[in-house]
């Protein structure tokens, strides 16, 4: 009697372990995989965020680099970032914070991009928008390193 009860709590340590340890790898393999598409889609992100940067830091001639740009191109409406929020946050701290920062960023920007040209606070909040294109810019290369890190062997 007292060995079955012995090898039947062997048995449900065993049984958890294994469990504990699959469920580990298997969320270990789910992160690395969000991490890639997550390096993916700032890398798409770049080229843009660096044309605007480069727009708003080095206006071309003759035009004041406070001069309000309107534009019509959305920066971030629909991104991995509405699907992995929950996620972002079980990456280490310096990698969800940046992350957290950045897409913060960019979608305070797009919502000072739709302030309309009428509208009273279209200057303040163009400027805003500059200021954040530009922060989230000056993100990018330390998140990549990051993401690549968290990801590495998977390219």
């Amino acid at each position: 009697m007292l060995a079955e009860v012995v090898f039947a709590i062997i048995g449900w340590i065993i049984g958890f372990a294994s469990s504990y340890l699959m469920w580990k790898v298997q969320t270990r393999y789910e992160q690395k995989n969000i991490a890639r598409a997550l390096y993916l889609e700032l890398s798409s992100l770049e080229e843009q965020l660096r044309a605007f940067t480069g727009a708003f830091t080095n206006p071309p001639p003759g035009a004041n680099r406070d001069t309000p740009m309107k534009i019509d191109q959305p920066f971030y409406t629909e991104g991995l970032f509405f699907s992995f929020r929950k996620e972002i946050s079980t990456f280490n701290d310096e990698l969800s914070n940046g992350l957290y920062q950045f897409y913060i960023h960019l979608l305070r920007a797009e919502e000072s991009r739709q302030v309309g040209e009428t509208d009273m606070f279209f200057k303040p909040a163009n400027d805003a928008m500059k200021d954040d294109i530009i922060k989230a810019y000056g993100l990018l290369p330390d998140l990549e390193k990051l993401l690549e890190k968290e990801f590495k062997g998977y390219l």
